[in-house]
């Protein structure tokens, strides 16, 4: 490959935070081969078809990489509770809602398992942060304590109450909001009884 043409795409990649399309680098009049040397050398990561980031980026950033690959997707369950240090677990994949009914394609990378909520499941709760110079849409912490408590039967009892019991420490949690979104889910008496234990 060029120097010139090594530059070039990789100015790109930095000008777009880590991040770039095949169409990006097609866009600078240099052909799409050059993308597939780049990741044969491990200077670039294939995330999906068509979409590449920087194998060294600093900021690079699996929950957002995860989102790139999946429209309308937010992050829950598991991965929301690490971000906001409610548990210890760290899952093995991205946790990811989308609307029910949605087809969408597994990116190769990053692992992510997908959840499917419909309706208010889905839409209540949803914060936009910055991550890595990248927009995510996440739950925020009382909406992801109760899908915690509508997929208790899925995870761990003891991952539970660990969420649970370091969300009651927390000086920014909102009982109230909590207490509004377990109606609005139709969960309260389940959530009542695990604080009752708890409080």
């Amino acid at each position: 490959m060029k120097p010139e043409f090594r530059e070039r795409i990789l100015c790109r990649f930095k000008q777009q935070s880590g991040y770039a399309r095949t169409g990006d680098i097609l866009d600078l009049g240099i052909h799409n081969i050059y993308l597939k040397e780049l990741e044969q050398e491990g200077t670039i990561i294939k995330i999906k078809r068509g979409l590449y980031c920087l194998q060294n980026l600093e900021s690079q950033s699996t929950m957002a990489e995860a989102l790139l690959t999946i429209p309308g997707g937010v992050l829950c369950l598991g991965t929301a509770l690490s971000y906001y240090d409610l548990i210890t677990w760290d899952p093995p994949e991205i946790h990811v809602a989308i609307p029910h009914g949605r087809k969408v394609k597994q990116p190769e990378y990053p692992s992510v398992k997908l959840y499917y909520f419909t309706g208010i499941f889905y839409s209540t709760g949803i914060n936009e942060i910055m991550e890595s110079d990248h927009l995510i849409r996440i739950y925020d912490l009382e909406k992801s304590i109760c899908d915690l408590v509508r997929f208790r039967n899925r995870i761990d009892i003891d991952i539970l109450k660990e969420a649970l019991g370091e969300y009651l420490k927390r000086r920014d949690k909102d009982l109230n909001k909590l207490n509004t979104y377990a109606k609005t889910l139709k969960i309260s008496s389940v959530l009542s009884q695990y604080l009752e234990v708890l409080i």
